[in-house]
């Protein structure tokens, strides 16, 4: 089983200089490798695979001996990423992109061997960036696959180790209809189960609107490229990161109550556009802060670990509009209408019935007495 280790670490001014250093070269090797690579198809129909482009940081280092300096596995990890970003691609996401010095995900792979966690003076080496103060707050047993350092946009360094902890992942359940529940989730209500489970949504970027906005303003005051303009950007991005970090952490609580609930071992969840969902300027604040999308990564991998089953069903099943009783479908309820009355006299909370509906839907769809398959 494979786990992540994320730790906060402290490098010296040295370290510090040296991290920046390889991050700004795996980013140039990246860049560099995405432009070879469209224009050897573009010019000449030619497929160029990333053993091919690593094959050409050979002559680079010869040419630009600074790049030697940055450990080679983690340029070979660079390169390798754009294999990953086409295939992302042809998969259906966007169309790789050059990296630039303001991007947000600022990082540097280290799949080399030559890694060390010293636990009695809490210090993480890395290829050629040796003892770097550490915040170990959790330990491990396992093997290391590989270490991503990481600089956020207000100056802080992480590092998340990937581990290999030997634990093989549990079986799956079968199916069954007394252990499944059904999940809705909205931006009235951040997730309802079907067996009455109900998460108010997280506002933690509404909440915190007005004084993002003040900050912005008084960030774009300040003369371009001052020392007071980089403060200022700096205090913004602090505030979006704890923003981030509380939104996260919350999506931690929702899924750990229902994953680490003993009577469930089969959940079922729509398979919503949260892309389309975002490209509706009415709710796509709305849709943002809440992180559809991150729950649900969580939930999937969490379902791994614990050996629930996740089920998904499609995007255009009717769950709010079908009655859950007698499977009648109002089609003239609307967004708005939180409660609705069926002709056989039921009356539904919109997303309580919709969380009822999506079960049943899972349950129909899945075959009965068997394990349940991974989504």
């Amino acid at each position: 089983m494979y786990k992540a280790y994320k730790y906060r670490i402290y490098p010296t001014e040295d370290q510090r200089k040296k991290i920046d250093h390889s991050i700004g070269v795996c980013r140039l090797v990246y860049n560099l490798a995405l432009e070879v690579k469209i224009r050897a198809y573009k010019e000449h129909s030619v497929k160029m695979s990333a053993f091919d482009l690593c094959y050409q940081l050979i002559d680079l280092k010869k040419e630009f001996p600074w790049i030697a300096e940055v450990d080679s596995q983690a340029l070979q990890a660079a390169v390798k990423k754009v294999d990953v970003a086409f295939s992302n691609f042809f998969t259906g996401k966007g169309y790789p992109k050059f990296k630039g010095k303001k991007s947000i995900n600022q990082s540097f792979q280290c799949p080399n061997e030559t890694r060390r966690i010293d636990w009695v003076n809490s210090t993480i080496t890395i290829p050629k960036i040796h003892n770097i103060p550490a915040k170990l707050s959790r330990r491990y047993e396992g093997k290391i696959k590989t270490c991503t350092v990481r600089k956020t946009p207000s100056g802080k360094y992480y590092i998340s180790i990937l581990v290999d902890n030997g634990v093989a992942l549990p079986g799956k359940p079968t199916i069954k209809p007394a252990t499944t529940i059904g999940i809705d989730v909205g931006i009235k209500s951040f997730a309802v189960s079907s067996n009455g489970l109900a998460f108010e949504p997280n506002r933690f970027l509404k909440e915190k609107l007005n004084r993002l906005k003040c900050m912005q303003r008084r960030a774009s005051r300040k003369v371009k490229g001052s020392s007071n303009r980089k403060k200022a950007n700096k205090c913004v991005a602090i505030l979006h990161e704890r923003i981030s970090a509380s939104r996260l952490e919350y999506i931690h609580q929702v899924t750990n109550a229902l994953i680490r609930d003993n009577q469930t071992e089969s959940i079922v969840i729509e398979d919503l556009n949260v892309s389309g969902l975002l490209a509706n300027h009415k709710i796509a604040q709305a849709i943002s802060d809440v992180s559809l999308g991150k729950f649900f990564e969580v939930l999937k991998y969490k379902c791994e670990w614990y050996g629930k089953n996740l089920i998904k069903i499609g995007r255009f099943e009717p769950s709010s509009k079908m009655c859950s009783d007698c499977g009648e479908i109002n089609k003239e309820l609307t967004l708005s209408d939180r409660e609705w009355t069926c002709r056989c006299g039921s009356v539904h909370d919109r997303d309580f019935n919709a969380a009822k509906n999506i079960r049943n839907i899972g349950l129909k769809n899945s075959r009965r007495g068997t394990p349940g398959e991974p989504v």
